[in-house]
């Protein structure tokens, strides 16, 4: 189904290279690889009006006669959903689905930051605010993330790590520590597709695509910021947290709605040192498969001092 990409990551609970079932993928060849493909897009599909539309179709009530066909093309695990495929009104909300949260167990000790959603995970354990590089088919520059000068320079030198999110994935996110979180503020944008569906051009995902960045400030990993970036096909990036007020780890902040999409984690210098899977994958160009609870990393002692904790 995904042979026109051959995406392959490594499943962290097996350790096994795996490839990526890709929904609709001769239509995102053709959109990101084929001329006339490239020229819609640009000019149709990557609007806001049009993932508006895709959204409007999949609440509809017939749209809920797709979902069976789904779960057994990506082979997705019901038993973790807190509903059957009979109780969804339509195909968004299965898309929108609650998982059972004892399939998602929290890692509980202090100066570990979990994962804020199940995802295909890349980490960078340093980044500079005005370098731009690549990550797979997608040019990436911080102070373009943020557009907000003074706060790419606040995490210029610190640590990102991606999350990103497949159609078939559990789409809700949540904090990874306990923390204060602020206001989310939103950047308008486009909504190009997420995945590393272009073979020869580079994509602008990380810094043309809507985006939405909340600063966080947490316990363990001091002022941390959160990005939730809409990809093709999502509508809405909806936030369900209280800025300004406390929140525990794994407390849920939010959802995607339907499509694929990404969740980038910034941490200031010297706050993070990621586990070694992730980092020795990621020096290869490997996303690591890691679901919402399981550890990223561990607090650097020093921070945690800095602001009167135990680690």
């Amino acid at each position: 189904m995904s042979a026109k990409f051959d995406i392959t990551y490594r499943d962290r609970s097996t350790g096994k290279l795996l490839t990526e079932k890709v929904f609709a993928a001769s239509f995102l060849h053709w959109s990101y690889n084929i001329t006339i493909g490239k020229w819609a897009t640009d000019l149709f599909f990557r609007t806001r009006a049009v993932s508006q539309l895709c959204g409007w179709f999949n609440k509809q009530k017939w749209s809920a006669r797709k979902i069976d066909r789904f779960v057994q093309d990506f082979d997705i695990d019901m038993r973790e959903s807190l509903r059957s495929i009979g109780d969804f009104a339509s195909f968004n909300d299965f898309f929108l689905r609650e998982i059972d949260p004892a399939k998602r167990p929290i890692n509980r000790s202090q100066d570990i930051c979990i994962a804020p959603v199940d995802g295909r995970v890349l980490v960078y354990p340093v980044v500079e605010s005005d370098v731009t590089f690549r990550i797979k088919c997608c040019t990436f520059n911080l102070s373009q993330l943020l557009c907000d000068t003074s706060l790419a320079a606040r995490y210029s030198g610190g640590s990102m790590l991606v999350s990103r999110l497949s159609l078939r994935d559990y789409h809700h996110f949540h904090f990874p520590d306990s923390g204060v979180p602020g206001p989310p503020r939103s950047i308008p944008g486009k909504y190009c597709a997420g995945g590393p569906y272009a073979l020869r051009s580079l994509v602008p995902f990380y810094t043309e695509n809507h985006r939405m960045v909340t600063s966080f400030d947490t316990d363990h990993f001091g002022q941390m910021a959160i990005i939730e970036i809409g990809a093709f096909t999502v509508g809405s990036i909806r936030q369900q947290f209280q800025p300004g007020a406390y929140a525990s780890k794994g407390e849920r902040k939010g959802y995607f709605e339907l499509g694929g999409s990404t969740v980038v984690l910034l941490f200031p210098k010297g706050a993070i040192e990621f586990d070694d899977d992730l980092v020795r994958n990621s020096s290869e160009e490997t996303e690591t498969y890691v679901k919402f609870g399981d550890s990223v990393g561990r607090a650097i002692g020093n921070q945690c001092q800095r602001r009167g904790l135990a680690c």
